[in-house]
């Protein structure tokens, strides 16, 4: 629950403070962040529901995969569109101390609850756990990549940087949706 509402609160901010200052790099922390908290709050009712019903746990987890997966589609999707728009476009990147307070605490809260998930579900046989975990390791790398881009940008001018990170996140979000999701005829 606590990264739950940690991730409402940062994943808000993040995609507020990007929006505002044209960083699709700090754009992509609220989105991959807003989408970890999708992916924590499915699981929650994942593991409710298979206390109540455990004979329906394969149902419960495929159901939670597919939900896991379709957020970290969008956010490839959204990022690739928005990458792709403000590089044909020119836009240029702003940068803030919040915007940089907020990359650094999402590092470091991420990183290891990303570990935490991943090994959990990889323990318990759970895509969709470990689909979540992977939600949050792509928050934290998003994190990584805007503090460089920013910096980069604010160093050299490398406006571009911003929205090459944003594409190498999309591109990492569609490859983990695709793993996510549960395959025909399994389970």
């Amino acid at each position: 629950m606590l990264s739950v509402a940690f991730g409402i609160v940062s994943g808000v901010f993040s995609l507020i403070a990007g929006l505002g200052g044209h960083s699709l790099s700090v754009m992509a922390i609220g989105l991959g962040v807003l989408a970890d908290v999708i992916g924590s709050a499915v699981l929650i009712w994942r593991f409710r529901a298979e206390r109540v019903r455990p004979s329906q746990s394969d149902a419960h987890e495929t159901r939670a995969a597919v939900v896991v997966a379709a957020a970290l589609a969008v956010v490839s999707v959204v990022l690739a569109a928005e990458s792709v728009t403000a590089l044909a476009s020119g836009t240029r990147p702003g940068t803030s101390d919040i915007t940089l307070v907020a990359a650094g605490i999402s590092v470091v809260i991420l990183t290891p609850l990303a570990y935490a998930k991943r090994r959990l579900g990889l323990q318990m046989g759970s895509q969709a756990l470990q689909g979540d975990g992977t939600l949050s390791a792509i928050g934290a790398a998003t994190s990584l990549l805007a503090l460089a881009a920013l910096a980069v940008n604010d160093t050299f001018g490398w406006w571009w940087a911003d929205r090459a990170a944003a594409l190498v996140v999309a591109a990492i979000a569609a490859i983990e949706a695709r793993h996510t999701a549960p395959r025909r005829g399994a389970r």
